[in-house]
């Protein structure tokens, strides 16, 4: 079983008492302000705690714990799979992070190349 199954990664990051993500549990792990979550978002500042279950923000919150998953399979910790994300520039985007591809919308394509490497240089 991998980590991931064995501790619900997305449990973590939940609004307790909710069936949505926090956005102070999110930016707390990924070293964000809850304004900078907002930005990233592309939500008005105040929204991460006016209205945390907004479907904008919970949509990168979502995009944001999926990449986690992924990049936690592969590198086996997820803390280091953050800061990966927030800092490794990946050169078949240009040298962009996962963190900037991920706010304009290019969740599948970090995904799928995170996985690519799963399967080694074949593949």
């Amino acid at each position: 079983m991998n980590a991931v199954l064995d501790l619900p990664l997305a449990e973590q990051f939940r609004e307790p008492n909710t069936q949505y993500l926090s956005p102070a549990r999110v930016g707390d792990f990924f070293g964000l302000q809850v304004q900078e979550i907002a930005a990233r978002a592309h939500v008005h500042r105040n929204t991460p705690t006016a209205r945390p279950h907004a479907p904008q923000l919970q949509s990168y919150l979502l995009d944001m714990v999926r990449v986690l998953a992924a990049s936690t399979e592969l590198t086996g910790d997820s803390k280091r799979a953050a800061f990966l994300m927030r800092n490794e520039p990946l050169r078949a985007f240009g040298y962009k992070t996962a963190d900037s591809l991920i706010q304009h919308g290019r969740v599948d394509d970090v995904i799928a190349y995170i996985e690519s490497f799963a399967g080694g240089a074949a593949g």
